[in-house]
């Protein structure tokens, strides 16, 4: 066996970073991952089961899933051919990243936001544009246009509804950036049904652009990875090349197709989430040293004047686990809560209120 440093094979970009991490303790109260709080219905749960039970499992599933891409492009009006679906909308991005990002071409990105898109630079050896978001951490649409039309700008990429911050860019400014930038644009929609907001609209008048979405969050399907991408035709067959075959499992495909007619039920769900936000924030606002922010996701973050790692520890200590997003820049004193059933955000609102009073 060799005595070489096993270290000395990887990246030391990659080497210096901690990578995506995240605390877990067991709580009865689980609000620190942004999921859906209701389950898929038991008598889907069943008939996707069925389906998937009536399959060779031996077999690999479809190498093109036409059918499930059929049915989203159906869905969004646009053609098969700007539909990639992907092991969540994460894998997606990744992808995108894999096929534009490399040393010497710019990524552009408004910070806070979803701590992935860094780490996926440093990977790739980008070189990455920080552009910190105003003091009421809305974004700063003409800084983002100044950066984005740099030629050597390869990927700017924007999450509306904003993770952590609950921020929602207008159509008008992704617009503009669009226009204005040198290279593609994405904008993640993980949260957009909370929002009301879509940027599919602008696809056809900014080829560039790329939207992705995922089944995570309103649709309450975390646990089978489901996302997918919309995009030009040509900037989707670029991006599959990157994308591994097989990428989406049998069930989740199945679950796909039989989720995307469930609009009624997710309109409900949203409707109630959406109400549910009201009341918390409405709630923390009421709370000493208490400070939340508007959001247009299904969470709230919120801004404490004592310290974040007691109150975060004190919630954990009650059985209510949310999180600390305090290490992201502009948020120091911040913490972040996924918004719960009713009773959820009941316990947490009286978690805290014991916590810092």
């Amino acid at each position: 066996m060799g005595s070489q440093d096993p270290n000395i094979s990887f990246k030391a970009a990659l080497l210096e970073t901690h990578g995506y991490s995240l605390v877990q303790p067991d709580c009865p109260v689980k609000l620190n991952q942004n999921e859906c709080p209701f389950d898929v219905p038991e008598a889907l749960k069943r008939e996707i089961l069925d389906e998937t039970l009536s399959r060779n499992w031996g077999r690999y599933p479809d190498f093109v899933p036409t059918d499930v891409k059929e049915k989203l492009a159906r869905h969004h009006g646009v053609m098969p051919e700007s539909v990639l679906i992907g092991n969540g909308s994460n894998e997606l991005i990744q992808a995108t990243f894999m096929s534009t990002v490399g040393p010497g071409r710019g990524v552009v990105i408004a910070v806070p936001t979803f701590s992935l898109y860094a780490l996926m630079n440093t990977v790739l050896e980008g070189d990455l544009r920080q552009v910190p978001m105003r003091e009421d951490l809305s974004f700063d649409t003409e800084s983002l246009i100044s950066a984005a039309r740099s030629p050597d700008v390869k990927l700017t990429v924007l999450c509306s509804p904003n993770n952590p911050t609950g921020s929602l860019i207008s159509l008008t400014d992704v617009a503009a950036i669009a226009e204005a930038a040198s290279g593609l644009v994405i904008v993640d929609e993980a949260y957009f049904e909370f929002g009301g907001q879509t940027s599919l609209g602008l696809l056809a008048d900014h080829s560039n652009m790329i939207i992705t979405r995922t089944f995570s969050k309103a649709l309450g399907a975390a646990g089978l990875r489901i996302g997918y991408l919309v995009a030009h035709p040509d900037v989707a067959k670029e991006i599959e090349k990157v994308k591994l075959p097989y990428n989406v499992n049998m069930f989740s495909l199945i679950a796909t197709r039989r989720l995307l007619d469930e609009g009624a039920l997710v309109d409900e769900r949203v409707s109630l989430i959406r109400s549910e936000r009201d009341r918390v924030t409405a709630r923390l606002a009421e709370l000493p040293g208490v400070t939340p922010y508007t959001s247009s996701a299904n969470f709230v973050l919120f801004r404490i004047e004592q310290s974040v790692e007691a109150t975060f520890q004190g919630l954990i200590t009650q059985g209510v686990l949310i999180r600390d997003v305090s290490h992201y820049p502009l948020l120091d004193q911040c913490l972040r809560v996924t918004i719960g059933t009713p009773s959820e955000n009941d316990t947490f609102l009286q978690a805290l209120n014991d916590v810092i009073g």
